[in-house]
Order: structure tokens, then sequence, then C-alpha cells
């Protein structure tokens, strides 16, 4: 099914409004419509032909016969308020608020549109004029579940939760078999963090219409976001069959096989995309990241040049033009695209990763340190952040700093990130937390806090006791989960996990559920767990370093090689860890050459890594040419960390393969 569809994918001033129209005037029984036409013979055929295509939902195709009716007749209004509900379902405000205008000059009472008028102008992000139109005293009685509809989506636009579920509730009264509002309820709901509440509502979609492009589209970003990417294309693929044409659909299709590494399917969807609607900007951002990951600058560069700038906020975006900047070289420029994006997104380790590094290289070490120094001075900081941190250190001359931060990085020593961080001073937040004990926005710090002073117990009864009192929630889980493998409650646990997993089995809680079950000996549900999760997410760094790890520890070095060596080609050569894992694969393959390559790759990023050491130290044993180097890096990982039984036994066999070596040579 999947081949097939990308196969298919391949190939001035406006008129003036009458009087009738100003909100509210009016209130009653609409007027009669009045036209000049009641639509001659060619119009009323192209009429015919695209109500036939927008029972078939082709409303692009119906679009066309209708702009041949209104050529044939340019006075006819119910095909132009027929093109306004068309172009209204392809998203198009300005031009339906067009179509109704001339509807409205040619004599349409503009009550009977007004809730069309509403959706045009929410559309182009007119949330007060949509909201005037909406609550307009005159819309007929049959038009006001629509109105209500709309106005629950303004409502969102405006940031007022509240109107939103009262309008949408009203909406539910007068028009509770429309599939379309069925989805509508359901983003409301996920934005609202209740994620069993939109399910529940989008299947109730579907089930009213089980061919709504919307309804299907929507149930598949549910499910990606649920399980993973690879479970949202059945959906995609499902409303494709129905639609190929649809234009948001196709974005969301193309973004997921990109999030996937399916690089090529998606670039057949965007060009797809862009012989649909050449201005699309979504389609050539798509194209640039593409051109971006194969170092491709210049040419990413002028692929978002292409956008127009509309998407230039977009942290997304951002990120990419930061990448293509810091990419040429281009630091001060990186620096200002990824300042923004921190601003928009203060949690985001990518960016405060790539910003640092941007700093660094422009000659900004200071700024540098302090961006990353919230993220360094708690557990859970990733390697390359701590490596950038010690360099910057360096270069201000914080030699002692520097040491101790570098020495983190050498052994891996990041910490496990963990959803326990410490905000305020713990007798603050136990006070704050006692006048709000139902705020999960309050409490929540509090429990960070309680886990930073080893207080675990008190941690735990307030994080089981949140965690009964939100139980559609993820993160309340997570916490309960933390807290008990901190006690080393690791049942507590891993129950815990398993009922965020069932809410969304994210990567947060696959690394947790990971540890967890392999920290209980159970390697096997491990291992199963990781499966699980790559079948969605095939393409999830965390995931395939873990499943890499897990060949490496059972001796099927092939497996690993290769997991290893496709994460190499995404992530390139500068990961250390990686390139440790490649020399132990190709090691225990016999290809001593690639060992010892990948090694001294491993060891030119992290020569202060014990593991590198190691690692490396056993490729170069292989050689008998190079035993003396190899003793040489086996006695540093030791020095670096001489608890390690498996370093000092590494190192006896290797003075034990030097003595037999030397008693073979005098005899």
């Amino acid at each position: 099914m999947l081949m097939n569809l990308l196969q298919r994918l391949r190939f001035g001033s406006k008129p003036v409004i009458l009087a009738a129209v100003l909100a509210g005037a009016m209130i009653g029984v609409p007027t009669a419509i009045y036209g000049a036409s009641q639509g001659n013979a060619d119009a009323r055929e192209a009429f015919a032909n695209a109500e036939k295509f927008r029972s078939n939902r082709d409303v692009r195709s119906a679009r066309i016969e209708l702009m041949n009716a209104i050529k044939s007749d340019p006075e006819w209004i119910d095909a132009r308020v027929a093109q306004a509900e068309v172009l209204l379902s392809l998203r198009d405000g300005l031009g339906a608020e067009a179509e109704l205008d001339r509807a409205v000059a040619l004599g349409l009472d503009a009550a009977a549109v007004r809730h069309l008028y509403g959706h045009a102008y929410f559309l182009q992000g007119e949330v007060q004029k949509a909201r005037e139109q909406l609550i307009a005293g005159d819309i007929p009685s049959k038009n006001h579940g629509y109105a209500a509809r709309i106005m629950g989506k303004v409502a969102i636009q405006m940031g007022d939760p509240q109107l939103a579920s009262t309008a949408f509730n009203r909406a539910m009264e007068l028009d509770s078999n429309n599939p379309d509002l069925w989805v509508d309820i359901a983003r409301f709901r996920a934005n609202t963090g209740d994620q069993a509440g939109a399910t529940n509502a989008v299947d109730k979609a579907v089930k009213l219409d089980p061919k709504n492009i919307r309804a299907l589209q929507y149930r598949g970003e549910l499910l990606r976001f649920q399980f993973g990417l690879g479970a949202a294309l059945p959906w995609f693929e499902r409303a494709l069959e129905i639609d190929p044409n649809d234009v948001p659909l196709l974005m969301e299709y193309a973004a997921t096989l990109g999030d996937m590494g399916r690089m090529t399917d998606m670039l057949v969807v965007a060009r797809r995309i862009i012989s649909l609607d050449g201005s699309n900007p979504r389609a050539f951002f798509m194209q640039a990241v593409l051109a971006a990951r194969a170092g491709q600058y210049g040419l990413a560069r002028r692929l978002m040049q292409q956008t127009g700038g509309v998407i230039d906020n977009v942290p997304a975006v951002l990120l990419v033009q930061g990448i293509i900047e810091h990419g040429e070289g281009n630091y001060n420029a990186a620096i200002d695209k990824f300042n923004r994006l921190v601003s928009i997104q203060p949690d985001n380790r990518q960016a405060q990763d790539l910003l640092a590094r941007s700093l660094y290289l422009a000659g900004s070490a200071s700024d540098a340190v302090d961006v990353l120094k919230p993220q360094v001075n708690r557990s859970g900081a990733d390697s390359y952040a701590l490596w950038v941190a010690g360099r910057a250190l360096e270069a201000i001359d914080e030699r002692g700093q520097a040491a101790a931060v570098l020495n983190r990085a050498a052994i891996h020593d990041s910490g496990r990130e963990s959803a326990i961080m410490a905000e305020a001073p713990l007798s603050v937040l136990q006070a704050e937390a006692q006048r709000n004990a139902n705020d999960a926005r309050i409490v929540v710090p509090y429990i960070r806090a309680l886990y930073d002073a080893d207080n675990f117990g008190m941690a735990f009864t307030e994080a089981k006791r949140l965690q009964a009192g939100n139980p559609g929630v993820s993160d309340a889980h997570i916490l309960v989960a933390d807290v008990a493998a901190a006690m080393g409650n690791y049942d507590e646990a891993l129950d815990a996990l398993e009922q965020a997993r069932s809410i969304r089995f994210s990567e947060p809680v696959m690394l947790r559920l990971v540890e967890v079950l392999r920290a209980e000996g159970e390697m096997q549900k491990s291992g199963e767990t990781l499966v699980q999760y790559l079948r969605y997410n095939p393409s999830n760094i965390a995931g395939l370093r873990w499943m890499a790890y897990s060949h490496l520890e059972t001796k099927s070095w092939a497996t690993a090689a290769y997991i290893l060596e496709n994460l190499r080609k995404r992530i390139g050569d500068n990961d250390a860890l990686t390139m440790a894992g490649l020399t132990e694969a190709y090691t225990g393959l016999g290809q001593t050459e690639k060992a010892i390559a990948a090694g001294r790759i491993a060891y030119r990023v992290q020569p202060s890594s014990p593991v590198v050491s190691h690692l490396y130290g056993l490729a170069l044993m292989a050689d008998p040419a190079r035993r003396r180097d190899a003793i040489s890096l086996l006695k540093k990982a030791v020095a670096i960390m001489p608890d390690n039984p498996g370093y000092r036994q590494s190192l006896r066999r290797a003075y034990a393969r030097q003595s037999a070596d030397r008693g073979k040579v005098k005899g």
C-alpha cells in the first residue's frame, strides 16, 4: 500500500459590503436572497459537477468546476457561496472572504453567511473580526452549531480555554453528529492535557465518518504522539487513499517520514506538495532539512529563502537556519538564530548546546559557559555539553573548573536525566505546596526539592498523592518512578512507568523502563521494550544506542556494528561512545584495522575517557606490533578508574600476553 501511494505521489480593494453586514445590527429571520441570476445552463452544469466532486471529497476539483461556473455566470450567488465553502475547506480564508463579499454585493443577506465569514476571518488570524461575526444576533438557527464550533477554534486562538470549552459544549448540543466538530474537540482536549478525552473524541469522529480526512489525519497525529512515528503512517496512508491531494495531510505525512529518517520518501511527498501548492513554505523547509543534513548548506539556504520568511519564528525552522549558519562558519548569525530558539524553548538542550558551541567558536567563551551552566550543574547533562563547557572554561582560564567538567565528560558521568530537579529552596517550596496542595505546578517543584535533599520517603508520599489526582498525566507517573527507583523500589517504579507508557510511550519513558528492567536483571524484557519502541520510532538515536549496546553485551558484533555505523552516518564521527562501540564491535569481528581506525577517532575526540582508552587498547592488542601502545592505553583506563574490575582484568591479560610473546621470542 505504501509503495503504491508513494508512486502515485511522484508523479486591490474589496467591494463595499451592504449595511446589513454590520455585526448585530439585525435580529430575526434573514431576508430572502436576491441575485442578479439563477445560474445559466453552463454554470449549472459546472455546479453539478462540483457537487459530485465535493461528495467524493475531491475539493480541489470542485474548486475548479466552481471557477468554471462563476466564469459562466459571475452573478450567480449560489456558486459564490459554494466556492467560499470549498475555499474554507482548503484553508484559504482570504479567498473565501472575497467570494462572500461578492455574494453579499449581489444581494445575499450577510446574516445567512455570517458563520462562514467568522470561519474566513479565523483562518486569517483576525480573531476579533471572527468573534464579532460569530456572536452576532442575526445568525440563522440552522447555522448556530457551525458558528459555535468555529467560536471554539477562535477562543483557542485567543488563549481562552474556558470560552473554548463553552463554545464546544454548545456546538455539541446543536450539532453532535458533525465529525469535524469532534476533531476540533479532540485537538482542544489534547492541548489541555486530556489525552484520553482527545482519543475518545477523534474515535467518535472516525465512527461518524470513516472517510473524514481531518479525523483520520488527527487520529494518526495522536498515535504518533502516544506511541511513536510509525504508528501514524497507516492512518495517514488511509486518508491519502481517499484524497491524495490534501496538502495539510501530505505535510504531516512528509514530516513523519522525515522524522523516521526516510528522507527519500519525504522528498517525494514534499515535491508533491509543491506541485499542488507552489508557495508552500513547509515543503521547501523539508527539502532544506534534507540538504542541511547532507552538508549542502548553500542549497539549504536557497531552499529556506523559498519559504518567504513566513515560518521563520517556528522553532524547528530556527534550528535549521542556525545549523546552516553554523555549518558555513557564520557563528554570529548562528548565535542570533539559536538565541531566538532558546528564548522560545528554554529547556531545549540541543539548542543550548548549539548556542554555546557557536558562542565558543565566535570567541565568547564566558557567554558559552553561562548558557551551559544550568545544564552542567545538574544530573542529566549530555557529554557534548560537558565537553563544550570544559573547553569554554579553559578559554577563560578557569582551569580547576574546566578539569572537573572535562573529567565528568571523560567518564561519561552525565548522571541519569530525571524528572527531579530542584528549582527553589526547600522551605519556600514546602510553604507554597502546603498552601496549594492540589496545584501540580507548585507541588512538583516541592517533590523535586525533597528528592534533591535525599528525603525520598516524603518525596514518594507527595508523588503518589500527585499521581492519584492526575492519573491521565504521564509526567505524574514518571515522577513516582524516579523517586521509587532512587529508593531501590523497582517494582513500584515499573508499575508507574507502565501507567505512563499506556498514556504516552515517549523516549523518557522508554529510557527509564530499560534502565529499571536492567536493574532488576530483566534483560530480555528490557530488549523487548526497546524493540517495541523502535518499531514505531526506528530512527530514535537514544533507542538505537541502547539497542547497539545490548548487542555488544551479547557479543552480536555484526548487528551492533550495523546499528552503530548507521548512527555514525547520521551524527558524524564526533561522538566518542559511538566510535568506541564500533571499536568493540570490529574487535569482536576480528576486523582489526577497522577497530583500530574507529578507536583512533574515539580517542581523538575524548582522550581522557577510560571507556575509550580501554576499548582502543583492546583493539590495538589484536596487532602484535602495537601491543606496547595497547598496554599504555589499558594502564591509562585503570589509572582513571582503578576500581573497575573489567579494566584491571584486561590489563592483567595484556601483561600475560606480552610475557607469552617474549617467551616465544626467547624460544
